[in-house]
């Protein structure tokens, strides 16, 4: 729980609903991580990295050489992209600047997501609408976030597999029309405002989602109302089962009322005899009546013929 809540920027909505989870996107067999057959051991040299470096400046001015260079290339496309996370509902915005067409802006909000997981998207989104072009050889994506960028080619497991997997499946599909085709990947903090980037980064903080669930509740808070629902519908099976008392025990308190169930510390169940991997399996034995007896074996083996030793008794019981 605690790994899950690390990776969480933000507090989730509502984890009762199946398609807003929050759920680590591992992909240990796709064919993209397979070594030897991994992008960077077909194409090592068609994508690079560019970092700033402590001479920011000089930073700047390679990334504005860059695009000016690029914007005049019809073989090239500049991908300006932004992720904001406000009001629990994560904003991405991708600019993408052709020679000679109107720039291209593509909008795209979700709940429920880390900023990785929205990084990763928008990087995809990008190079989809970029490749449409079939003249494009050059890619240049500029984005604040370039160590989540270096994760499309991270073969080792992380919990984003499958975003880097569908963006991998795009860049070899497009290395492979040319030996020539490439893309680059440039650092550019928010912090530094740099003109075509700012626009994005304003665009994406002055954005401003109503969630669909007005209930706005932490991880902790969704986690507790999900287990009492699963709780209450286990405690309205039970109290309609003809189990209840005979072949599953009540637990009553010192004042002769039920316990009930809990996920809390273990709960009241479990506190009591939880300490002891013996006691725990003998209790739980005689709570549900599945013991190596003679009633159980009669409940779950009805043909066949159960008795006491002795002889005294026809069969055993709890």
């Amino acid at each position: 729980m605690a790994k899950q809540i690390s990776r969480l920027k933000l507090p989730i909505i509502d984890v009762n609903d199946k398609h807003n989870k929050f759920f680590p996107s591992f992909s240990f067999f796709n064919k993209e991580f397979n070594s030897g057959n991994r992008i960077v051991d077909i194409f090592p040299d068609h994508f690079s990295f560019h970092p700033y470096s402590l001479n920011i400046e000089k930073h700047i001015e390679n990334l504005e050489e860059i695009t000016l260079r690029a914007s005049s290339d019809p073989f090239s496309s500049i991908v300006m992209s932004d992720v904001s996370i406000k009001n629990q509902v994560a904003t991405s915005i991708l600019h993408i600047h052709s020679f000679n067409k109107p720039i291209i802006k593509t909008l795209h909000r979700a709940i429920n997501i880390t900023t990785a997981e929205a990084e990763l998207f928008v990087i995809h989104c990008s190079i989809n609408q970029a490749v449409v072009n079939h003249n494009i050889k050059y890619i240049i994506v500029i984005t604040d976030s370039l160590h989540i960028a270096r994760r499309i080619f991270d073969s080792l497991t992380h919990p984003y597999q499958i975003h880097s997997a569908a963006i991998l499946l795009e860049l070899r599909e497009f290395f492979s029309k040319d030996s020539q085709n490439h893309i680059e990947f440039w650092d550019c903090p928010s912090k530094q405002q740099w003109a075509l980037h700012q626009i994005v980064n304003k665009e994406t903080k002055n954005m401003v989602s109503i969630p669909m669930f007005l209930c706005k509740s932490s991880w902790n808070f969704c986690k507790n109302s999900k287990c009492n629902s699963i709780l209450f519908q286990w405690k309205m099976t039970f109290q309609a089962s003809n189990s209840k008392g005979r072949n599953f025990l009540n637990l009553l308190s010192d004042n002769l009322l039920p316990i009930e169930p809990s996920c809390s510390k273990d709960g009241p169940w479990l506190s009591q005899f939880g300490h002891s991997n013996l006691l725990c399996t003998r209790a739980s034995r005689a709570i549900t009546n599945h013991a190596p007896i003679g009633e159980y074996q009669l409940r779950f083996f009805p043909l066949e013929i159960f008795s006491y030793l002795c002889g005294l008794y026809p069969i055993e019981l709890r």
